[in-house]
């Protein structure tokens, strides 16, 4: 059993820390740009919260994690504040979870979400040509595989994403077989391949930041540095950067946090990106 991948969620510390990021997100659903639960699909979990900075401003587009089967885009919204104060527009995403739907369904919800985007961010004041996406663990496996996706069926329109972040995430989905998150992933051989951001890389002209906690286990902390080094073979412009402090949550933290190595990295990858 590979138990490296087992996450406790239920420690005290953990617990505070994510009732913290719910509190910080509060006062964004009172922010005068906000705009939520917009629907991107059919399912009530299809749903996004946009924070616009401008319309001509990069965004942010967020997939949360809970080892996709918990959290969600409303403990997700506290980064727009500091975001929005740089001029960077914020979306976070909703999709649906396990083991009630597939992961399958969750890959695309999050690919379907990026298209609905691309075809109508700017009736929503945010910029379609500037779309970033980012995902913690679960939901940095989620930002991979759209990434890879949303460019493939796009490239010819033109529409493409600008770069990819992924935090504390996991990209080879074989070794889960074997873990007790399989309970509710419901992984095969075949399905973990198809699925696994390794054997589906982003296009090699999408620059990637792969960040992860030094805390982590050590599988975790594998399973970032092998996907960078997936994405450098596959000639993408690839950073890294590891939080030597943070742990599998409270790296989450980082990302709507100025001063920190995820937020300052990935404020000048976006920056970087026309």
């Amino acid at each position: 059993m590979q138990t490296g991948y087992d996450l406790d969620s239920s420690k005290p510390a953990t617990v505070e820390l994510q009732i913290s990021y719910e509190e910080r997100s509060i006062p964004c659903a009172g922010m005068p740009n906000a705009q939520l639960d917009i629907a991107y699909g059919p399912h009530p979990k299809n749903r996004l919260d946009i924070f616009p900075a401008a319309p001509e401003a990069p965004v942010l587009v967020f997939f949360h994690g809970g080892y996709w089967r918990a959290g969600s885009k409303e403990s997700r919204r506290f980064p727009a504040i500091e975001w929005n104060a740089r001029g960077v527009s914020w979306v976070a995403v909703g999709y649906r979870l396990l083991p009630e739907f597939s992961l399958r369904q969750a890959v695309g919800d999050a690919c379907f979400s990026v298209d609905w985007l691309l075809a109508n961010a700017e009736n929503h004041g945010i910029c379609s040509a500037r779309l970033h996406l980012v995902g913690n663990s679960a939901g940095a496996h989620l930002a991979a595989m759209a990434a890879a996706r949303t460019n493939a069926r796009n490239r010819r329109r033109g529409n493409e994403i600008k770069s990819l972040a992924v935090v504390s995430g996991l990209f080879d989905l074989s070794p889960l077989i074997n873990a007790a998150a399989n309970e509710w992933l419901r992984l095969t051989p075949r399905i973990a391949r198809e699925l696994s951001p390794s054997r589906n890389p982003p296009p090699k002209d999408v620059p990637v930041l792969v960040s992860w906690g030094g805390r982590e286990t050590r599988e975790f902390k594998q399973q970032s540095i092998d996907f960078a080094n997936i994405c450098r073979a596959s000639g993408n412009a690839v950073q890294t950067a590891e939080s030597a402090n943070a742990d599998h949550f409270q790296i989450i933290g980082e990302i709507g946090t100025p001063g920190t190595p995820v937020f300052d990295r990935l404020e000048g990858l976006v920056s970087s990106s026309i």
